[in-house]
């Protein structure tokens, strides 16, 4: 129900996205033919520069570059079709042209500066992503990581809701990437962290922060729902990964759930300090802190209720 409630509210953002651009495209297009119906009826020829290049401006409301390229295609149209249909021109010629002439390199000037200001959009808006993103498996990275449980912390203490942070580390890792190559080590990061993230809900956030270590945030997560699901992951990578490697590739996972007196350092500070249980014990196993049974939980947990990818 609350996954359903989610994309109805995103499409319903889209949906009005997308009505406030055509609003806002058919507006400038309006206003583009008004300015020149009111040129054509003003005295001596004069082109009406200014408010061509005013409605090419407005054209950054709309982020294709096509659209103000629309614009000023129509402004130049418009000016030189001015020259001939603007009815009893008293002026000299040559100050006619003259006129519409620098009117022409007015509305060329701002069109090559307005597409120059998307594209610098286009280029930052990608950037900003890169920066979100680690760029070998094109997951969230630990700035998105830190920025976002910071964002999660503040909500779940507003509204009193559950969230639990696990962090995910590759047990023997260190021994593997020095029998194989630099190529196969990528590639099983990128599989192991596929596999997790197939493994978790779609409304878990999940990252890499670091060469070998993962974390996952749990929304609305109690802490024995979420060493459910990392019991869960950790047994498929274990069973898949020590078919196919000749050092076994597992993971060892500490939990902690959000306090009350928490923030960012202290709830990493303890799922950290979880992770360190289970690498001290072997490795291969999942802790929380403080520590809980996956029987401690009630017998429909809440987390197998909701979606996950497929």
């Amino acid at each position: 129900m609350r996954d359903h409630f989610f994309a109805t509210t995103a499409a319903t953002k889209v949906l009005f996205r997308e009505w406030t651009n055509h609003a806002n495209s058919l507006i400038i297009v309006a206003a583009t033919f008004f300015i020149f119906i009111i040129d054509l009826h003003l005295p001596l020829g004069v082109a009406a520069g200014a408010p061509y290049v005013l409605v090419i401006f407005a054209s950054l409301w709309i982020s294709s570059i096509g659209f103000s390229y629309l614009i000023a295609t129509l402004s130049l149209v418009f000016t030189i079709s001015g020259l001939y249909l603007s009815p009893g021109i008293d002026a000299p010629i040559h100050i006619v042209l003259i006129n519409r002439g620098l009117t022409v390199l007015l509305i060329i000037a701002t069109a090559i500066m307005v597409t120059r200001i998307k594209r610098a959009n286009i280029d930052i808006s990608s950037l900003v992503n890169q920066v979100a993103t680690d760029p070998l498996t094109g997951y969230r990275n630990r700035q998105s990581f830190e920025t976002e449980l910071e964002t999660e912390i503040l909500r779940c203490k507003r509204y009193h809701h559950h969230l639990s942070v696990a962090i995910i580390d590759i047990d023997l890792f260190k021994l593997f990437n020095d029998n194989y190559n630099y190529r196969n080590s990528n590639d099983y990061i990128q599989r192991i962290s596929n596999d997790i993230r197939i493994n978790i809900r779609a409304t878990d956030f999940f990252y890499r922060i670091d060469n070998n270590v993962f974390a996952i945030l749990f929304p609305e997560t109690e802490l024995a729902e979420a060493k459910k699901v990392c019991e869960s992951v950790r047994k498929k990578i274990a069973a898949r990964m020590g078919k196919q490697a000749e050092n076994k590739v597992l993971l060892s996972i500490g939990i902690a759930s959000l306090e009350e007196t928490d923030d960012q350092m202290h709830l990493c500070k303890r799922a950290e300090e979880a992770l360190f249980i289970s690498k001290r014990n072997g490795g291969n196993q999942v802790s929380t802190l403080p520590s809980v049974s996956c029987k401690d939980k009630p017998p429909v947990a809440a987390i197998l209720s909701r979606s996950r990818i497929d």
